[in-house]
């Protein structure tokens, strides 16, 4: 038989006061990781569109042709198309180099080449730009877009709205900027 000595456990006051540390521990920081991942989300999904409002850019300088950003309903399409809801854009999109002799914003795989495919969304993002952006953004092959005097707008937003927004204004002259947090509204 073996015997214990000095044997010693928690007692039941030292247990809850324990749990009840956890408790406020967890309670202040669950909702801030919350955020986080909120805010992570919607800088995510902001530099992917930056990068693609870049590439698309210098494509067309590149290619010396129209380059254009437009919204797609089904990006991972095999022939996908330009379209969808007007100013919402987290069904995914393309960009594409318009090298067919009819500059007509539209996705022709017979004659335009497909450079990306940009996926829907992070869940709980809303992409939405302003008349100027609406279906597409165009670039020329000088690098400007085709919208003169004119700021294309999108604004990236999340459930807390646009005190944590984000924001892409890309002026006539093709260069981009992003805003973070406070932005003036998430429907431009």
């Amino acid at each position: 038989m073996t015997h214990y000595k000095n044997t010693r456990g928690f007692t039941l006051p030292e247990i809850m006061i324990t749990l009840g540390v956890i408790a406020i521990v967890l309670s202040t920081a669950v909702p801030g990781i919350g955020s986080m991942f909120k805010d992570n989300a919607l800088a995510n999904q902001l530099n992917t569109v930056v990068t693609a409002v870049h590439y698309a850019r210098a494509e067309a300088v590149k290619r010396d042709v129209r380059v254009i950003l437009c919204r797609s309903a089904s990006p991972n399409a095999t022939s996908p198309s330009c379209g969808g809801s007007t100013q919402i854009w987290e069904s995914g999109y393309i960009v594409f180099a318009d090298d067919g002799n009819n500059s007509n914003n539209v996705y022709d795989a017979g004659t335009d080449t497909l450079l990306l495919r940009g996926q829907a969304a992070t869940s709980g993002v809303k992409m939405r730009t302003n008349s100027t952006w609406n279906i597409n953004l165009e670039f020329n092959p000088d690098g400007s877009t085709n919208e003169t005097g004119s700021t294309a707008i999108m604004v990236l937003c999340d459930d807390r709205g646009n005190t944590h927004g984000r924001m892409i204004q890309v002026a006539a002259n093709g260069v981009a900027r992003m805003y973070a947090d406070n932005i003036a509204d998430c429907y431009p």
